[in-house]
């Protein structure tokens, strides 16, 4: 089979796997409710992925690996530190609102599966996290972030913040737009990060 062919089916069968986890949760779900949602046999499955556990960790790992390549495309453009901050923030919440069904799976199905920490999951986290510290070390640099914050507690701090962000919004049945909050958020982050004034 044609690379190319084999790419799609497999991309194909992760976006059904999505939908399927997402909507049955993932320990209800069947191997043969995903080969139905993407129109392939069971076997075809298996061709792709050793089990279902191999299914959700992939899911995870791609769309992570996928929001830091797009993420780091939609700021390169950005003038300052600042503005950078800001369009990422901005960039994924808009992603999450677009992406309920994978939001919903990655802040709520796949923690609590248990599977994340016994995976290497954790190195495309990890990437994720140090992107938003790079953003930081340049805001430093250019004097408008505080010298004196640990980059990788406050990138830590804001990915989370996002995702708490994020999951409650899951929760409470997506009632609201999620755009509607991202200057507020970026604000906050960024008045917690600013420079501090010396006392007189």
């Amino acid at each position: 089979m044609p690379r190319k062919k084999q790419e799609g089916k497999r991309k194909n069968i992760l976006e059904a796997a999505t939908k399927v986890f997402a909507r049955e949760g993932f320990h209800k779900a069947k191997i043969e409710d995903v080969a139905h949602e993407a129109g392939v046999a069971h076997g075809t499955v298996y061709t792709y992925f050793s089990s279902k556990d191999d299914l959700l960790i992939s899911i995870f790992r791609e769309n992570i690996r996928g929001l830091v390549e797009h993420v780091k495309s939609e700021i390169q453009e950005e003038k300052n530190a600042e503005d950078k901050l800001r369009r990422m923030i901005s960039f994924q919440l808009e992603l999450i609102e677009t992406n309920p069904e994978l939001t919903a799976l990655m802040l709520v199905e796949f923690p609590q599966t248990g599977r994340f920490l016994s995976s290497d999951s954790i190195h495309e986290l990890a990437a994720y996290i140090d992107m938003i510290a790079n953003i930081l070390k340049e805001g430093i640099d250019e004097k408008v972030f505080d010298d004196s914050i640990d980059v990788d507690i406050a990138a830590t701090v804001i990915y989370a913040g996002i995702q708490g962000i994020a999951t409650r919004w899951i929760l409470e049945g997506m009632e609201y737009p999620l755009k509607k909050v991202s200057g507020e958020i970026s604000e906050m982050f960024l008045r917690g990060i600013e420079p501090k004034q010396e006392k007189l």
